[in-house]
């Protein structure tokens, strides 16, 4: 191990891929998502940015940080006006404008529901029982730019389910209408929704339905206006090098109630 360790430094250190990728990847945020993203008056850091940041550093690019509103991010990444985009799920539809690197962690979504739908619906605790009422009549609170799996994005397509969705992108605000009953369910990735009901003095009123509704890679999207294929491999070649720096949660984290 002493003699394979100096190898691979060498061989995936800094400098290897220095005319891969521009010096310079312009990247779209726009609000804490925490433990993903925190935003604070004076810096932005948090688990997917410093990633991203160590990456870089190792084809000789920088992270430059862009705000941008969410609901404008893919289109600008599509026109090249950003360069790359974090906690993305591969779809065909996007592949046709961006790269999408390795997968560098895995997402799980979960379903928050009030304490009382579920008491009205205890059949809720199965998923095959959530997505038949998603269907047929609970309103859903969720982010439009979000992807939740194949089953559930042929549900939110159809017109029904269209006319009483509610498209919010901030996740307070979602898990507001769900507390107030305005919406019945709300989609949130499994980590980040511990930290926003830790947050909230109303977090007894929500339960996490035990399943979970995708599980997704996530990837690094880059727009293919600006970046060349060739960055997105030397980026792959570094999540390769570091075991692809995959977290994972287990099932048994989820609520039971």
């Amino acid at each position: 191990m002493r003699l394979w360790w100096p190898l691979l430094c060498c061989w995936f250190g800094p400098g290897v891929f220095a005319d891969e990728c521009p010096a310079a990847l312009r990247m779209a945020y726009n609000a804490s998502w925490r433990p993903y993203v925190e935003v604070t008056d004076e810096t932005v850091k948090g688990r997917d940015i410093e990633l991203i940041r160590q990456l870089l550093s190792q084809v000789s690019s920088r992270l430059q940080l862009q705000f941008v509103p969410e609901k404008r991010a893919m289109q600008m990444l599509q026109q090249g006006q950003v360069d790359m985009l974090f906690a993305a799920s591969y779809t065909p539809q996007r592949a046709e404008f961006a790269w999408f690197s390795d997968s560098y962690r895995k997402e799980y979504n979960v379903v928050l529901v009030h304490r009382q739908t579920l008491s009205l619906y205890p059949e809720l605790r199965q998923r095959e029982a959530f997505l038949a009422l998603a269907q047929r009549k609970f309103v859903g609170a969720y982010n439009p730019a979000g992807f939740y799996g194949d089953i559930f994005e042929k549900i939110k397509q159809q017109p029904a389910v269209k006319q009483r969705s509610l498209a919010v992108y901030e996740p307070e605000r979602r898990l507001d209408l769900v507390a107030g009953r305005r919406a019945d369910f709300t989609i949130a990735d499994s980590e980040a929704v511990k930290l926003d009901l830790a947050a909230r003095s109303d977090a007894a009123q929500f339960a996490v339905l035990p399943f979970f509704l995708n599980e997704a890679d996530i990837h690094l999207m880059l727009s293919k206006a600006t970046v060349p294929q060739r960055c997105v491999m030397a980026l792959n070649q570094q999540l390769t090098a570091r075991g692809k720096m995959t977290l994972t949660i287990a099932p048994s984290t989820l609520g039971s109630d």
